[in-house]
């Protein structure tokens, strides 16, 4: 909101150009002083990915990155800290510059989108890796070389567990998404996903296994992203979009197999710790409900049923009487 001037500012102005004075905006006080409204644009490059929907992509690469996280620690039996750093917008030509050569690269097809992502993943992470799996203390090497087929193959399993957790994400904008591993390479300028000029939206996790430390990089070219583009809204997340069928349906079936703790109340009683260490066996102790009363009944710890007591098959039961009020 602009700020109100002052009449003893008014004037002050208005003296100083009636007495033909040039204003210098260097002397006057910073809320007289114009302010920038220019921001730098490449023309040669547009943006291809509104920013909105680069927020919509940092929030969606945020969940990944701390569910990853907590998958790849159980699977190291290491602490392991995954952390989006950055997105950015940039040629496909800029990216592969960007990579280490050798590095651990995946063309990874993403379905029923029919898009190629890149997923690479930086030397310094793969080795220690590889060392921490065959039993090693998961140190990092100092010479860098190209991976043999059989620890490509060892790492099939860091990968398969990130693009698992890549589904639970990405589900919330492609219904029943796959992604899957079409190719893994050494040297990421064999492989062309898309034209060296066009536009990829570049995804950086910085991740941390003890001592190393070493980046994982998204590739996801903007074409690819057109045909979902409408999805790709914040709104999905703070119940501005209208909730289909489907929605509902998913969702029901996700709270229908939520396990709750359901527990029935006998009773209760108050006793001093001196009673209670006094309590030997065959002792009985009044409750301050009687036979036939409803008794409530707790899911999740928060009372929603009155019963009655009794036995099935041999095993205590209680019978659902009524909602509790």
């Amino acid at each position: 909101m602009a700020e109100i001037l002052t009449q003893e500012e008014v004037d002050a102005l208005l003296a100083a150009l009636q007495q033909g004075e040039e204003l210098d905006f260097d002397t006057l006080p910073e809320k007289f002083t114009p302010q920038k409204t220019a921001v730098p644009y490449n023309f040669k490059r547009p943006d291809r990915i509104s920013k909105d929907q680069i927020r919509f992509l940092q929030f969606l690469h945020d969940r990944f990155a701390r569910n990853f996280s907590s998958v790849l620690s159980t699977y190291l039996r290491s602490i392991v800290e995954v952390e989006l750093t950055s997105i950015e917008q940039i040629t496909y030509s800029e990216f592969l510059m960007a990579l280490p050569d050798p590095t651990f690269f995946c063309v990874l097809g993403v379905y029923p989108l029919e898009a190629k992502f890149a997923l690479e993943i930086n030397p310094a992470l793969v080795f220690p890796i590889i060392d921490r799996l065959l039993g090693g203390p998961g140190e990092p090497v100092e010479e860098v070389r190209p991976l043999t087929d059989l620890e490509m193959d060892l790492m099939d399993g860091v990968v398969n567990r990130a693009l698992d957790e890549l589904e639970k994400v990405w589900e919330d904008v492609i219904e029943d998404v796959e992604f899957v591993v079409e190719v893994k390479e050494s040297s990421p300028h064999l492989i062309q996903i898309v034209a060296p000029n066009e536009v990829v939206v570049l995804i950086t996790f910085e991740i941390r296994i003890g001592e190393v430390k070493g980046m994982m990089n998204l590739c996801i070219p903007a074409i690819a992203l057109e045909p979902i583009s409408s999805n790709l809204g914040i709104e999905m997340f703070t119940g501005t979009r209208e909730v289909s069928e489907e929605d509902r349906r998913r969702v029901r079936e996700h709270v229908e197999e939520t396990v709750v703790e359901v527990e029935g109340i006998l009773g209760t009683v108050v006793l001093t710790v001196g009673d209670i260490l006094e309590l030997e066996e065959g002792d009985v102790i009044r409750l301050d409900t009687f036979v036939d009363s409803l008794l409530p009944v707790l899911v999740g710890g928060v009372p929603k049923f009155l019963a009655r007591v009794g036995a099935k098959r041999g095993r205590k039961a209680v019978k659902i009487e009524k909602l509790r009020e």
